[in-house]
């Protein structure tokens, strides 16, 4: 992928309201290419940057309100849909020319079996000040998180903010490519199930180490008893 020296690649166009932004690491390099050639077969205007991994999953997740809110101050006057490097644009993003919300995600039924209420894939964040002190609480929320990712941050800030206005955004803007039948405006690949979690890590380690204590306490016993 041809980007800048400062990793940055920036394809803009004129008359769009919005600019479509994401953000990746080189885990994520040949995702954040497929997602790049989707913007530009479908004519989306687009700021896309590379990070330096923050070295495990969950750390990486959180560099996503800090650098929406780069972006809310870098492009004033523009509003910022967000993409997740591992999504790919199948059709032109018409919703968010004339979107009558402050903040669109996609909310999941109750029953939906979803991890999160909210699904921070795709996203839709109107260029104002409310939205900018929305995002920077988004980004305190995450202080002093290990394990947490930025859908739990996330929430935390939704509820600090009742004043902005939440347009649920379709099932065809968040579609997960193996779930449901809804044709896909923007179809996610969820890349991270193959990525190691520190939280999963964490589980296997501590299931390692209490069988070992387990079973060395059962030798234990049997020598002892018989």
């Amino acid at each position: 992928m041809n980007m800048g020296a400062d990793g940055e690649i920036l394809n803009d166009a004129p008359g769009v309201p919005f600019l479509t932004c994401g953000f990746f690491t080189d885990g994520y390099a040949a995702e954040a290419a497929q997602l790049r050639e989707s913007l530009d077969r479908t004519g989306t205007p687009y700021f896309l940057k590379r990070f330096a991994s923050r070295g495990y999953w969950e750390a990486n997740t959180r560099i996503k309100p800090e650098f929406l809110l780069d972006c809310l101050r870098r492009f004033p006057g523009r509003d910022v849909v967000y993409l997740d490097a591992d999504s790919v644009v199948r059709s032109p993003l018409k919703l968010f020319f004339d979107f009558d919300a402050d903040l669109g995600v996609f909310i999941a039924p109750a029953d939906a079996g979803m991890t999160h209420r909210y699904l921070t894939g795709t996203l839709y964040l109107r260029n104002t000040p409310a939205m900018h002190a929305f995002v920077e609480d988004w980004i305190a929320a995450q202080d002093g998180m290990v394990l947490g990712v930025d859908q739990d941050s996330f929430t935390s800030a939704v509820e600090r903010h009742p004043e902005l206005k939440i347009g649920p955004l379709p099932e065809s803007y968040v579609k997960i490519f193996d779930r449901g039948s809804e044709t896909p405006v923007v179809e996610h690949f969820q890349a991270s199930r193959q990525r190691v979690k520190l939280q999963r890590t964490m589980k296997k380690t501590r299931n390692v180490v209490l069988g070992v204590v387990f079973v060395a306490a059962l030798a234990w016993l049997i020598t002892t008893w018989l």
